[in-house]
């Protein structure tokens, strides 16, 4: 068992002079974890030998938290919304409904001519009737 490999680069070709040595000073491994470094899973894939051999991405606990820090994106506001939900598709399915009606509340005023604003509200206030009848 080797537990950690300390290298000056951490590129595909030094990725691939270690795994080349590795069969010729150990057995063949079972299974490799490396962190999500694109290098290493290229790396993986160059040399026959390790073909049948797992490969596990272990996330770091330093970006753990990430969804917690960067909760105020977009992005981020989005993933959160999806936390409730049991299914992803299932989420993807409710948030694309909303984001077809959430354009009527979430604008700039400073950023948006008031016609092209009025233009975008009327679609959204009949999707809006539309969702709200189908629920009442």
């Amino acid at each position: 068992m080797l537990d950690i490999v300390v290298q000056a680069q951490r590129d595909t070709e030094a990725a691939q002079s270690f795994l080349t040595r590795l069969p010729g000073e150990y057995a063949v491994p079972e299974a490799i974890h490396t962190d999500h470094l694109r290098s290493d899973g290229a790396a993986i894939q160059e040399p026959p030998v390790l073909h049948g051999v797992e490969h596990h991405e272990v996330a770091s606990t330093a970006h753990c938290n990430n969804l917690t820090l960067q909760s105020h994106r977009p992005t981020r506001r989005q993933e959160r919304s999806q936390l409730g939900f049991k299914r992803p598709e299932r989420a993807q399915e409710c948030l694309k409904r909303h984001a077809r009606i959430t354009n009527v509340h979430q604008h700039t005023r400073t950023t948006v001519p008031a016609l092209t604003r009025r233009r975008h509200q009327n679609p959204a206030f009949q999707t809006w009737r539309e969702v709200a009848g189908g629920v009442a």
